[in-house]
């Protein structure tokens, strides 16, 4: 009788744990948390260790976005003045890892963002920051020694405004509007001609640097196909209007993880080619747009226009006077797409050769260039540029800064010489304002050239006759 009661003891045992086994939910894989770098705390709205807090690994740019060892960086935002901290998870070992964090400036490839620097440490420490908002967290375990002058391990927190930048801009940049209450940009009614490329940007550059002027880390500030920051560009076949859609949500693994795009075709487009910005960009332009003798000039007289409605046709563009170093690296550039070596389908009067996915040319020299490009009325179906003897001109490069008048939320700039206008159209360059001053900079131009600073409402009188750098104040030339 016991010998009974035991093995129906055992039986309901185990027919107990066969049901609660068979029943008992498959743990959720995106909840597990992994070995790595985790943010926590109050700030971040993760008080214990999640795996939407972990770190995804870094790729250095500067060394040509391989994966860095003990490099980590994550989206997310952060509660201003409420504390965070970062943890390493190795097994069932935590070590918590806290900088001091200063407010500065940090360094970009465009215009310096203020942030948060600090050295990193093991500490328990909590750090915050002063304002609301999502931040690109990049921290570095200094493995290798790179980052010795810079002071060892480290950490950069930089706040994030998106923009894009691409064919539709000429690569320059259009900050998108933020929802009030989300993660969220759009730019509505975007202009984008047909087989473009364009790439998310952060309004302040392509990239952020770990090492200050050193630049031997850096990592990307930028989202290109299926938002992996770094890689090729988004193509966009079909030339029309679009409207754009980049949103935001935290989430665990890469950085491509946490963010997802939209874009809509709202209507059609009809763009017309003598208005384009036809030229090169190279090394002795600083592969900036084409300005200056590296701007060729629309030739009304020998284009050929087919199509009043679509603009289809032959154009026809000239440079005069550029002058080719031996081996300098360039490409040429129409209405903001890259043209290398592959999309020339002609070219006389000097070899081009391909050079590290450039172009180089030989004998190095001073050229006329003739433009050819014939228009689809969607893209550009063919390109061309005949090459003859030039005649060296006498250029400088010049800086103009200006002083932005208090209240302006944007600041244009336009500008011509002798040669002609050095932008495409009214109001010219929209350029960014940084701690109430904007710049840019003329390479290689004839001087002296005259400027024009607007709003987009209200503009300075013709501001002339400048012939090396040269700082405006703005206000006192009003009209």
């Amino acid at each position: 009788m016991k010998k009974f009661s035991f093995l129906m003891m055992m039986a309901a045992v185990a027919a107990f744990t066969f049901t609660s086994c068979k029943n008992d939910p498959k743990p959720d894989i995106e909840d597990i948390v992994e070995n790595g770098f985790y943010v926590t705390g109050e700030a971040v709205s993760m008080p214990n260790l999640v795996a939407q807090g972990q770190f995804a690994v870094g790729h250095n740019e500067a060394n040509s976005n391989e994966l860095r060892e003990g490099m980590y960086e994550k989206y997310v935002v952060i509660e201003a003045n409420k504390e965070f901290t970062f943890v390493l998870k190795e097994g069932d070992k935590n070590t918590n890892y806290t900088a001091t964090l200063a407010k500065q400036e940090l360094v970009s490839d465009g215009t310096n963002p203020m942030g948060y620097f600090g050295a990193l440490s093991v500490g328990n420490a909590a750090m915050k920051v002063e304002e609301t908002g999502l931040y690109h967290i990049v921290l570095d375990l200094n493995q290798d020694g790179k980052l010795d002058a810079a002071g060892g391990p480290q950490v950069i927190i930089a706040p994030v405004s998106w923009g894009i930048s691409g064919g539709m801009n000429g690569w320059s940049m259009t900050v998108g509007q933020k929802a009030a209450n989300a993660y969220e940009w759009t730019w509505e009614n975007v202009e984008i001609p047909g087989n473009s490329e364009f790439k998310f940007k952060d309004e302040n550059g392509w990239k952020i640097f770990l090492d200050g002027e050193t630049q031997q880390v850096s990592a990307n500030t930028n989202l290109g196909q299926n938002m992996v920051p770094g890689a090729g560009n988004i193509a966009v076949a079909e030339g029309g209007v679009y409207n754009i859609k980049l949103t935001w949500k935290l989430a665990k693994g890469n950085v491509e993880d946490g963010y997802t795009y939209e874009i809509v075709k709202a209507g059609d487009l009809t763009l017309d080619p003598a208005t384009f910005v036809v030229g090169i960009s190279g090394e002795m332009n600083s592969w900036g747009d084409p300005s200056g003798l590296q701007l060729a000039k629309y030739n009304a007289g020998k284009s050929n226009v087919t199509d009043a409605t679509t603009k289809a046709g032959t154009y026809v563009y000239n440079m005069e006077g550029v002058t080719f170093a031996d081996g300098v690296q360039f490409k040429f550039r129409a209405n903001g797409a890259w043209i290398g070596l592959d999309g020339v389908t002609a070219a006389t009067g000097v070899d081009l050769y391909e050079n590290g996915g450039n172009i180089s040319l030989n004998p190095a020299g001073t050229y006329n260039i003739e433009i050819t490009l014939v228009w689809d009325g969607n893209g550009i179906a063919s390109f061309s540029a005949a090459f003859t003897p030039g005649t060296p001109v006498e250029t400088t490069t010049i800086t103009v800064t200006g002083i932005v008048p208090a209240g302006w939320e944007h600041c244009y700039l336009w500008a011509w010489n002798g040669a002609g206008n050095f932008f495409a159209a009214w109001p010219g360059e929209e350029l960014p304002i940084n701690n109430g001053k904007v710049s840019y900079t003329f390479n290689d131009v004839i001087a002296p050239i005259s400027v024009i600073f607007s709003n987009g409402s209200v503009q300075t009188s013709d501001i002339t006759g400048l012939m090396g750098d040269t700082e405006i104040d703005i206000a006192s030339f009003l009209q």
